[in-house]
């Protein structure tokens, strides 16, 4: 059973981007309205994470994206071609090449930029991906050695370790940048991500970085600042004592409208946990002003619990805006263009794999497309190795894919102890029980299913006991089995309107596909 409840709650928790990327987007700008806009170009990013950084992996990426974009005679992509140069007993033949090229005025390289959306190729970007970051890992520590109390760079350090799952080194990495800058927006930001996406009951990750955002003197100020407690507070299930001052921040008219946007998405989550849609809406509408991809992700979150929360067209042109993109693009069941926007939202965010189970998850149940699937899931595992979760979904998409001896190799990889949740052990259990009847072990397969039924029944998950209902339902339809008739008398007492597409669409499956045997006896 593949493990993603698409309706679970979504906290208005930061996005996490390089230090180039952040600055490109605005998130590091003076809130006051009195500041002029910047000018932005095309390659800015990859500038300052060149200027940041200095080493050659970023001059690298620089040169590329200045091809891609026509920009090679910036001043910059100049000098990080010399420094290329200047350095290549380390560097690599292409990252030489490229700057011969450039520096020549030669224009002939082909790279497009939009390859590393197209689902095929995934698996051969992230290869490239993770080799660079492993890289820059390397260069990183070397230039800590000259500057050792950078926090930018072992913010920036932090993040390589997040998107290769090297979780201790990162959290090291992150506490040191912490000691030497509790104030700072960008670090705490980029803090408060890295501690919630490796938080859980076994650890004080949640804890240990609320305490740090509670006592920073920048969130009693800095509305993106107190929009990270104020969320962290609703994901602890505690009442933020900043609520009061978020309202003054959120409706200040010395603040520009961008800076606002995340605060107001976090107000307007805790208006709508709360059952007061008519604040919720007032809130998501300040935020959807001049809002950025989080926000826009959070709306559409929240539009799938009630679409009248918005009722103007939202603007969608933000950079980056990828994970909304999915989720719009699911909401509207075109199901094909989430996938696509999945594979680019992990590509934007590698760290966090809720990206690829959202893909592969549409890709299984809606699309039926096992392979493509299974496409996703391999790229998140070569970064995210021992994810239970990124395994069971890769098990179930083998197994319906006609591969459960390789669904059962996939599975036999978990370790129990890392599998912290109820939930993900139910559908752990839950795919054995299918690679077991897809084998032709139904006896095996039925227990292991019923296992899954009385753990989510244990813990009240309505969505998961339904979903491995209607999977033990289908494999006994498969068999032709004898209890069958108890099982589809249980499924037709589901609810016919749900909240839950992914319970309907495997709901009407299976009793259609009842029918039709049903027939076949008849005839």
């Amino acid at each position: 059973m593949a493990n993603l409840n698409i309706n679970k709650n979504r906290n208005m928790i930061p996005n996490w981007r390089s230090f180039g990327k952040s600055v490109i987007l605005g998130e590091l700008d003076s809130c006051n309205k009195n500041n002029a806009p910047r000018i932005v170009t095309s390659i800015d990013e990859y500038i300052i994470d060149w200027k940041v950084n200095g080493t050659l992996v970023h001059a690298s990426e620089l040169l590329s994206a200045a091809i891609v974009n026509n920009l090679r005679n910036d001043i910059n992509v100049i000098e990080a071609a010399k420094f290329i140069l200047n350095n290549s007993k380390n560097a690599n033949y292409s990252h030489i090449s490229t700057a011969k090229m450039i520096l020549s005025g030669i224009s002939s390289i082909d790279i497009k930029s939009d390859d590393i959306t197209r689902i095929e190729i995934l698996n051969d970007q992230i290869d490239n991906d993770i080799a660079n970051i492993k890289r820059k890992i390397t260069d990183t520590k070397l230039l800590l050695r000259k500057y050792p109390t950078n926090p930018i760079l072992y913010t920036e350090l932090s993040r390589y370790y997040s998107i290769i799952g090297n979780e201790k080194k990162a959290i090291e990495a992150m506490k040191i940048a912490l000691h030497f800058s509790k104030d700072n927006r960008f670090i705490l930001r980029c803090a408060t991500r890295l501690f919630t996406h490796y938080g859980n009951p076994t650890n004080d990750y949640i804890d240990y970085i609320h305490k740090i955002l509670v006592n920073s003197i920048a969130t009693q100020y800095d509305p993106w600042l107190t929009s990270a407690e104020i969320s962290l507070s609703g994901l602890k299930g505690v009442s933020s004592k900043n609520v009061k001052k978020g309202i003054e921040l959120a409706t200040s008219k010395n603040i520009m409208p961008a800076h606002i946007s995340e605060l107001s998405s976090a107000l307007a989550t805790i208006e709508l946990s709360h059952g007061n849609r008519k604040k919720s809406r007032s809130f998501f509408e300040n935020a959807l002003i001049s809002p950025n991809d989080n926000t826009l992700a959070q709306v559409e979150w929240a539009m799938q619990k009630d679409k009248s929360l918005i009722r103007e067209k939202i603007d969608f042109s933000q950079k980056y805006n990828y994970e909304a993109e999915s989720l719009k693009y699911f909401n509207e069941q075109k199901y094909e263009l989430s996938v696509f926007y999945s594979a680019r939202w992990f590509i934007d965010m590698p760290y966090s794999i809720r990206s690829l189970l959202f893909g592969s998850y549409i890709s299984s149940n809606f699309l039926k497309d096992q392979k493509k699937s299974i496409i996703l899931l391999q790229a998140g595992l070569k970064g995210h190795q021992n994810d239970p979760k990124l395994i069971n979904n890769l098990a179930y998409a083998l197994s319906l894919d006609g591969k459960p001896n390789e669904a059962l190799i996939e599975l036999n990889k978990i370790k129990y102890n890392s599998i912290l949740d109820s939930e993900t052990k139910a559908c752990v259990i839950a795919t054995e029980g299918l690679a077991n009847y897809r084998l032709g072990n139904e006896d095996d397969g039925r227990a292991m299913y019923l296992k899954a039924l009385e753990i989510t029944k244990s813990i009240n998950n309505e969505t998961l006991n339904r979903l491995a209902l209607l999977n033990l339902a289908r494999e006994e339809i498969r068999i032709n089995s004898k209890y069958i008739s108890n099982i589809i008398d249980t499924v037709k007492k589901i609810p016919e309107f749900l909240s839950e597409p992914e319970v309907v669409l495997l709901k009407k499956e299976v009793l259609d596909q009842f029918e039709v045997n049903i027939n076949k006896t008849r005839k």
